[in-house]
């Protein structure tokens, strides 16, 4: 059992590292940021427009919700199986916040 000095110290860093998955929480922590960061880094140079980025955010919430449902079912809760669906159900929610972002960076594509 691991004691740490101060309780408010405990963040979701420290506690990745001291579970088992701790690598893998860390690079989905990295990689749903990353992906949350690109769409709208995206959308500030004009790419797609915003109905794209708003059927993405409903797509992707809507996916995420059913894979989030998939990977809590009795024949797959702790499965290979289950861990992958519980990552496709964070990587599907990232995506759709990031769609949500790109909607408020988006601009016009410049006509040249």
């Amino acid at each position: 059992m691991t004691i740490l000095p101060n309780p408010s110290l405990a963040t979701l860093a420290a506690m990745a590292f001291a579970s088992a998955r701790g690598p893998i929480v860390i690079a989905l922590v990295i990689l749903c940021a990353a992906i949350a960061i690109a769409i709208p880094a995206r959308a500030s140079k004009g790419k797609l427009h915003i109905p794209g980025y708003a059927g993405l955010s409903f797509l992707a919430f809507a996916l995420a919700i059913v894979s989030g449902r998939l990977s809590g079912t009795r024949r797959l809760t702790g499965s290979p199986a289950g861990l992958i669906f519980a990552i496709l159900c964070f990587l599907l929610a990232s995506v759709a916040v990031g769609s949500l972002l790109a909607m408020f960076f988006y601009r016009e594509p410049r006509d040249t």
